[in-house]
This record gives C-alpha cells, structure tokens and sequence, in this order.
C-alpha cells in the first residue's frame, strides 16, 4: 500500500511542475504576441507616413503641374484611427497604442508644402490624397 501512496505523490509533484512550464509558455506566448501586435500597428503607421512621403517627393521632383496621389488606409491593424499631419519636411502619423499615443514618421526632399492636418476615424472608407505641385509649393487636398 505504501508504493501506491508514493506513486500518486510523485505523479502529483510531477504534475504541479508541468503545470508550472506550462503556465509560464503561455505567459511567454502572450506577451510575445502582444509585441507583435504593436509592432504590426506601429509598421503600418509607418507605412502610411513613407507612402505620403513618396507622393509628395514625386509631385516635387516631376516639377510645376504634377500631381501625385496618395491612398490613406481606412484604420491601422488595430482598427484604431489615426492623425496625419504635414509638417515642414515631416510626414507624422500618431495613433494610439496601449499605454498612449505614438509617433510614425517620414521625410520628405521639400520643405514647401502646405501644412495638412488629416483626422482618420475608422469605418471612414479611408482617403485619397491629391498632391499638387503648384509653382513649386507642394498642395495636399482631399
């Protein structure tokens, strides 16, 4: 009797230490995927600011008349909205993530350009940028 009673003791400690691994790889799991999940949102706002870059360094390098188009996506992977704004010779996207808000940011060849502001509220269908390079002075209308 005294063998049985030992066996279910040892397969209870046994247990409790898996028990144990395994709580802590789902934590670790957890987290990891977390960070994922930021760093998914943070690339697209990033992604949206260079893209915006890129239209207006190309309306600028085309010259007097060019116009250059840019999409805005709908919402960030975290079907949050976000804030674009046209500053000097800074594209910046803030959106918020977690604890705050965050910054994504991109440069463009020219500081002409006309200062935009763009409030993006998720389920808006997104926007289309139209930039134009009107005597050397970048415009962004939508």
């Amino acid at each position: 009797m005294r063998k049985k009673a030992q066996l279910s003791a040892d397969f209870a400690a046994i247990a409790a230490v898996v028990l144990i691994i395994a709580l802590f790889l789902v934590e670790l799991y957890s987290q990891r995927m977390e960070s994922a999940r930021i760093m998914t949102v943070h690339l697209s706002a990033q992604r949206t600011a260079e893209d915006v870059a890129r239209s207006i360094n190309h309306a600028w390098l085309a010259g007097n008349g060019s116009v250059a188009h840019s999409q805005l996506p709908d919402s960030l992977p975290n079907g949050a909205g976000y804030n674009l704004t046209i500053r000097g010779r800074q594209v910046l996207v803030y959106y918020p993530a977690g604890d705050g808000i965050r910054i994504a940011s991109a440069g463009t060849i020219t500081s002409n350009i006309s200062s935009a502001n763009i409030t993006i509220i998720p389920g808006s269908g997104g926007i289309q940028l139209n930039i134009t390079n009107a005597n050397n002075t970048i415009r962004v209308t939508w």
